[in-house]
């Protein structure tokens, strides 16, 4: 087998939901919206972090599941 944590096999399934996630933003045209309260995401914001589903208001959310 491998030396693979299930610390570090969750930690990359939750990015790969966070992508997943993200893409659906795109996908719908709501990228750019938080997900919190429908505000803009600054562009600084999104090019600091690709994956950031809420603005600067509002604290990151957690994983969805």
């Amino acid at each position: 087998m491998s030396d693979v944590s299930n610390e570090t096999v969750q930690q990359i399934e939750n990015t790969l939901n966070e992508v997943d996630r993200a893409l659906d933003r795109l996908r719908s045209g709501t990228y750019r919206a938080c997900e919190v309260c429908g505000s803009e995401i600054e562009e600084n914001l999104l090019a600091a972090d690709a994956l950031r589903a809420s603005c600067v208001a509002h604290p990151r959310l957690p994983d969805a599941e």
